[in-house]
């Protein structure tokens, strides 16, 4: 089963976030009932190891923290075209804590050593470059601040991919807790 680990936003924050999910043409929109913000893509997973992923998840203790959605941007950041319109959190520090704690329950995460780990919400993608749409997109959108929020857990997914997209859905939750 194809799996990952994310962190959910209040419907207050998703609201605001899918408020950025329109107006720019080639972009490719992500299903505004699905933003989360991504901590581990663990991939297909062989049914008997969910177990096992489970346990070590329940492992992971760190407190719960504050989080908000700060500016938007694009992925890469270098070059163009771009391929990824993101928006930020701040501050980033707490989230990228968790990770690492995740990382040291299920042992290293290959995909993050190769390109780091950038906390984000990922709000679309593009086939094509945007080219100055994209610009003018950044110029309105690039200073956004979302509402604080605390999260007080991180979840376990399911994402089944069909013909309209990938369909979340939710395995496990665990809550934030001090050691």
């Amino acid at each position: 089963m194809r799996l990952f680990v994310a962190i959910d936003l209040p419907e207050t924050v998703a609201g605001q976030a899918r408020a950025l999910c329109q107006g720019l043409a080639g972009a490719h929109w992500g299903n505004p009932d699905q933003l989360h913000l991504t901590l581990r893509f663990l991939g297909e997973v062989p049914e008997d190891r969910v177990t096992w992923l489970r346990t070590q998840l329940e492992a992971v203790a760190r407190a719960p923290f504050d989080l908000g959605l700060r500016g938007v941007g694009v992925f890469p950041r270098q070059r163009r075209p771009a391929r990824v319109l993101w928006a930020g959190v701040a501050p980033a520090e707490p989230a990228v804590a968790l990770k690492v704690a995740i990382d040291g329950a299920l042992g290293p995460d290959p995909e993050a050593a190769e390109r780091g780990f950038s906390p984000h919400l990922t709000l679309a993608r593009f086939r094509s470059d945007p080219g100055p749409a994209l610009d003018r997109y950044l110029g309105v959108h690039g200073s956004f601040a979302g509402a604080p929020w605390t999260v007080d857990a991180f979840l376990l997914y399911r994402s089944t991919l069909g013909s309209d997209g990938a369909r979340h859905e939710i395995l496990q939750r665990y809550p934030l807790r001090a050691r």
